[in-house]
């Protein structure tokens, strides 16, 4: 079972709502360290989210403290992309190094799109200038609300790894999703993000994970 199947809606507590943003932290099975789940509706069609999130050079503009995203390598068929991701950390402590893999699942119905992150650490030999993320999950889901609004649910898990206490981490855990959701917000009203992009994703309704039903409840 991964560990978005073992979060539980009804453990979680919602830390900031606004008119367009909800943003939950819950606690894990055998962690420390809080995940969250963060909310948005935005004005612009599902594809322009898609475009932004596929265009990993923008990443540093939007992505939460992120120095780095790159392409590591475009695996066969539908099964995504691995990437490096390079994430600043507060001084004394070191920046981390996260490697995963992002593949997409399209529901043929509903028209969501379901993007699964999973950690892939050992896919290039570690930098002792970093900590690397040896624990990671994570998932983005696009949904159509009309031809030109959308739903984006972003959650995350992360180990941190090295010396760095949950009770620092867990305070300022919603940094992440508030500033990479309002971040993105502005970002997909670009021109660039008007055009739809073509991506290899699994057409199946069974993959396309939600788990999110009682977040999204008004």
């Amino acid at each position: 079972m991964s560990l978005l199947e073992k979060i539980q809606n009804n453990t979680c507590a919602l830390r900031q709502q606004n008119e367009w943003l909800k943003i939950y932290t819950c606690p894990v099975p055998s962690s420390d360290f809080l995940s969250f789940v963060g909310i948005a509706k935005l004005d612009v069609p599902a594809h322009s989210v898609l475009g932004l999130l596929y265009d990993l050079e923008s990443a540093t503009e939007w992505v939460y403290k992120t120095r780095e995203m790159r392409i590591l390598k475009e695996l066969d068929g539908d099964e995504g992309r691995i990437v490096y991701q390079l994430v600043s950390a507060p001084w004394p402590l070191s920046d981390r190094e996260i490697i995963s893999q992002s593949q997409g699942f399209m529901d043929p119905e509903t028209s969501e799109i379901f993007i699964r992150i999973t950690s892939k650490p050992d896919f290039l030999p570690e930098n002792p200038n970093y900590v690397r993320v040896r624990q990671l999950e994570g998932a983005w889901n696009i949904t159509p609300l009309s031809d030109e609004s959308c739903r984006v649910v972003f959650r995350l898990h992360i180990e941190p790894g090295g010396e760095i206490p949950s009770w620092l981490a867990n305070i300022a855990v919603i940094d992440t999703p508030y500033h990479t959701l309002d971040n993105m917000r502005t970002m997909v009203k670009m021109e660039k993000y008007k055009t739809p992009v073509t991506a290899p994703f699994t057409v199946s309704s069974k993959d396309v994970f939600q788990n999110y039903e009682e977040f999204i409840a008004d």
